[in-house]
């Protein structure tokens, strides 16, 4: 279309070009010609020889004029000379052969056009101005009949019409530039724009291809769409080049414990599903030294019409830091074991020294003693709570957590803990109250579901100030057709509350805020962790919202069987 307009332009001298001149003035040489001409030879009595000579003889004159200019194009007086001319010879050639060549006065139509094209208002004065003078003005001397309004409207047709042509073409071309500038600019600024755009795409590819961390994205379909380096090298492990099984269930993938994981079970089935999951850990390569231990961390793109437009999946090689916690944890089991003995001893020996002290008379003597071996027997006491606690998180840790699964009472259970603290926050000048629904049962561990409610009630109690308020409530979390699919337990308070990065440590071993660290409250930062592996091994979850100066706010959510079953059938 851009070829066209610019071919167009040239032929009405709006580019210059001499060879388009030159063929637009040949043209219009040609197209004069052939009428007049043809009215000399077929009707000589009407026809002037002298004047028929002196119109062509000028046009030939303004078209030598064009083939002999410069070939970088016409000068700029031939750019007004030569239509000027053709308009002229046009009405030369009009009064030779009138009144039977009246109709060529149309043609001087072109030249006027190439004068309003390329001069734009000053061109269109000069062409009616022309038209007038080359046309109008001798037909209304030469005309044989007497003057009158008709005959002088016929006459004045032409340079009116060639005046309202020209209003119309002005208007049209300041469209078509104004049109041309705005598409210029847009095209510059889109340039700009797709530059730009190939620049941060160039820098984002770079980058991605040198993290350290595994990026895979998937289109909703599951296909990829993006990897990088690392991705492709933890990939070489899932799937080596001696695997005969290139798809997907041929990878090498595991859990944590070596058993293979399922095919729907593996990270980027489960992303495609549309799951979100953080810091999941499985074993990649066959069993051996090459095989690496991955944390993968799901998320999901949205369109802007809020549907799943997109997943990716960052892979992180977590075998170093894993071997490092399983070390540590190793130490600290075996630690703990062993000094559950000497622990066991002291205490023993400790009360049958008590008892040896209260067979003695009274004295100040026994008094003292009995108070020495009161502070040896509570420092053993949380000496030995304290081994209890780690040996059952590295238990939980390994999954060899053994619970006694009943069915239990909530209700009952959460009801016996707040009695149990109500002294404690009687103490405290705290309120501690309860909101329980009736008839809400479990199937847990008892024991260990008391320690979960103990821990959260008791933290609740602890690290909020005097004169608090700790709420705990108990119930159903759904239902569905009249059958409990889950049931919740959650404890509230109004304390100092947690910023966001401290809330999402405290489920952490040995992880103490800042806030618990400054404080004159004993602990040794296992309760929570130790009240998450509980939650999670009896299949559920375990969660904190806290803002700081608000309080927090602790929940856990069994599930029934069914329930159960099923979301570990998608972990």
């Amino acid at each position: 279309m851009t070829r066209i307009g610019t071919f167009v332009g040239a032929l009405l001298y709006h580019s210059s070009g001499k060879t388009f001149a030159l063929i637009q003035q040949l043209i219009f040489l040609a197209v004069l010609a052939s009428p007049v001409l043809l009215l000399m030879i077929f009707e000589p009595e009407t026809s002037s020889i002298p004047g028929i000579a002196l119109g062509l003889g000028l046009l030939i004159v303004a078209t030598l004029a064009v083939a002999l200019s410069p070939r970088r194009g016409l000068h700029p007086v031939l750019e007004w000379l030569v239509p000027v001319s053709s308009i002229l010879a046009c009405g030369i050639c009009r009064y030779a052969t009138y009144p039977d060549g009246a109709v060529i006065s149309t043609l001087s139509l072109v030249p006027s056009l190439w004068l309003i094209v390329r001069f734009r208002h000053r061109g269109a004065a000069v062409a009616v101005l022309m038209v007038v003078l080359a046309i109008s003005v001798p037909s209304l001397v030469a005309i044989q009949e007497s003057l009158n309004f008709a005959s002088i409207s016929r006459y004045t047709v032409l340079p009116v019409a060639l005046a309202l042509m020209s209003l119309a073409v002005i208007g049209i071309l300041q469209n078509l530039e104004a049109s041309n500038i705005e598409a210029k600019r847009a095209l510059v600024s889109e340039r700009s724009s797709l530059a730009a755009l190939e620049r941060t795409d160039r820098l984002l590819r770079g980058v991605l291809e040198n993290l350290n961390v595994g990026v895979l994205v998937m289109d909703v379909r599951g296909n990829d769409v993006m990897t990088n380096r690392a991705q492709r090298e933890i990939h070489a492990l899932a799937s080596p080049e001696t695997n005969l099984d290139r798809t997907e269930a041929g990878h090498l993938a595991y859990y944590t414990d070596g058993t293979p994981i399922p095919t729907q079970n593996r990270p980027a089935a489960r992303a495609n599903r549309g799951e979100e999951f953080d810091n999941l850990e499985f074993l990649v390569g066959a069993p051996g030294l090459e095989q690496r231990v991955i944390s993968v961390t799901s998320r999901a793109v949205t369109a802007e019409d809020g549907t799943r437009d997109a997943a990716f999946l960052i892979f992180r090689d977590a075998t170093k830091e894993y071997n490092l916690l399983r070390a540590q944890q190793e130490v600290i089991a075996t630690v703990s074991h062993e000094m559950r003995t000497p622990l066991t001893s002291i205490v023993g020996f400790n009360d049958f020294a008590e008892d040896s002290m209260t067979e003695l008379a009274p004295s100040a003597a026994r008094d003292d003693a009995l108070d020495q071996l009161a502070v040896i027997r509570r420092n053993a006491e949380k000496l030995s709570k304290l081994v209890e606690d780690l040996l059952l998180e590295q238990q939980a840790t390994v999954g060899k957590l053994n619970l006694d699964l009943e069915q239990v009472s909530l209700q009952k259970l959460v009801a016996d803990c707040v009695q149990g603290f109500q002294p404690m926050a009687a103490a405290r000048g705290m309120t501690l109250e309860s909101n329980l629904q009736e008839g809400t049962t479990a199937m847990a561990d008892v024991l260990r579901l008391s320690q979960v409610v103990d821990n959260l009630v008791g933290n609740a109690l602890k690290y909020t100030p005097e004169g608090g308020h700790v709420w705990v409530t108990a119930g159903a979390a759904d239902t569905a057709e009249g059958a409990v699919e889950a049931v919740f337990v959650e404890v509230r308070d109004d304390g100092p509350g947690m910023n966001q990065l401290e809330a999402s440590q405290v489920f952490t071993p040995f992880y103490r805020a800042p806030a618990a660290r400054q404080s004159a409250t004993a602990g040794a930062g296992l309760g929570l962790a130790l009240s998450q592996s509980i939650i999670e091994a009896h299949g559920g979850t375990i969660t904190v919202r806290s803002v700081p100066g608000e309080g927090s706010r602790f929940r856990f959510t069994l599930y029934n069987d069914s329930t159960r079953r099923a979301r570990a059938a998608t972990s």
